[in-house]
């Protein structure tokens, strides 16, 4: 569990609590202050009821199981993963990757990655907004930063969550160069696959169970998104997500009129209706409608781009590489594993 304390605009408490243990769930959701208020992520525990409730909300999220041989995750890997990652590696010396982890930062890693994540966020302003170097440094020590330099240039970062005695890490804000031209668009994509795939080596080398992707999208802007993390294989898990408030009627009233007179406030309230659907559907159900997507938006953008083939999709793409049909490719690609809940 990680527990972060702040102040919002350095007036109202907060506290956010990573991966919370159902008793302080409980707790939180009978008792805060009246002035506090607090969001709870990546709960196991699904409670219906607490005076302190402002919202709950349905997600999932892809685990990367770092305890197998790096052989059999790799082999989960979609080929065009494969491929981009060796196309990185032939960048050589060209690339280079660093690592913060808290204390003196005298290389401004952090005001890089900032620098770097707000000009990304740029390309989706309706998604998410600029972020600043006060709000990324409060989440060390429990935290890593790891960002990718192509010829001394930062292309590349992601600020991993990490909960050494829980031995999980959660992709917690990710940032690249993919809306700068085209060369360097194309290079970022390669080098961001390649990132994660180091991550996932470091990892595992240092002994944490499990990767978290940080939530699968859960709306029709996020399927691009999720196209890229399933690439990876992995498991899809259910969690549960709650903003707790002392004052639980004033910020309902807040979240209420955000989600009328501010588009992120409206994505949010469609997110958070959209998980809903997930409580109920069988796992299996939930992975083909999640591929689905996937496929229909491959399908999309390859017309927009003037083709007719399908065989891009994901899950053609995978039946192809295995000499398999569609419909059975990606549970075979990905194993047996990959099908829980």
């Amino acid at each position: 569990m990680i527990v972060i304390h702040g102040k919002l605009k350095r007036i109202i408490p907060y506290r956010l609590v990573y991966w919370p243990t159902e008793a302080l769930l409980k707790e939180l959701a009978e008792y805060l202050p009246l002035t506090h208020y607090a969001r709870l992520e990546s709960a196991n525990t699904d409670l219906d009821r607490g005076r302190c409730i402002v919202g709950h909300h349905l997600s999932l999220t892809l685990l990367i199981n770092l305890q197998r041989p790096m052989g059999e995750i790799y082999k989960g890997l979609i080929d065009n993963a494969r491929i981009r990652i060796h196309k990185a590696e032939k960048l050589g010396s060209r690339l280079t990757i660093r690592r913060y982890r808290g204390g003196p930062d005298e290389d401004r890693m952090v005001d890089q990655f900032v620098g770097l994540y707000n000009d990304f966020v740029r390309g989706k302003p309706t998604q998410t907004a600029p972020v600043a170097a006060a709000r990324e440094y409060r989440f060390f020590p429990n935290a890593d930063l790891i960002m990718a330099y192509l010829d001394g240039q930062p292309i590349c970062g992601h600020l991993n969550l990490v909960d050494r005695e829980a031995g999980i890490a959660r992709l917690q804000d990710s940032a690249n160069q993919r809306f700068h031209d085209s060369t360097t668009a194309r290079l970022a994509g390669i080098v961001n696959v390649y990132l994660h795939w180091y991550e996932l080596e470091k990892y595992r080398e240092e002994g944490l169970a499990t990767y978290d992707f940080g939530s699968i999208g859960q709306v029709e802007d996020s399927v691009g998104v999720n196209r890229f993390k399933m690439q990876f294989g992995g498991t899809i898990i259910r969690e549960h997500n709650y903003l707790l408030a002392g004052m639980p009627v004033v910020w309902r009233s807040l979240f209420d009129l955000l989600s009328l007179v501010s588009s992120r406030g409206q994505r949010r309230a469609r997110v958070h209706r959209a998980g809903e659907r997930w409580r109920y559907m069988p796992p299996e159900r939930i992975r083909q409608t999640i591929e689905t997507s996937i496929d229909d938006y491959q399908r999309n953008l390859q017309a927009r781009r003037g083709g007719g083939d399908n065989s891009s999709t994901l899950s053609n793409r995978v039946a192809l590489d295995l000499n398999l049909s569609p419909a059975a490719s990606f549970k075979e690609k990905h194993g047996k594993a990959s099908q829980r809940i």
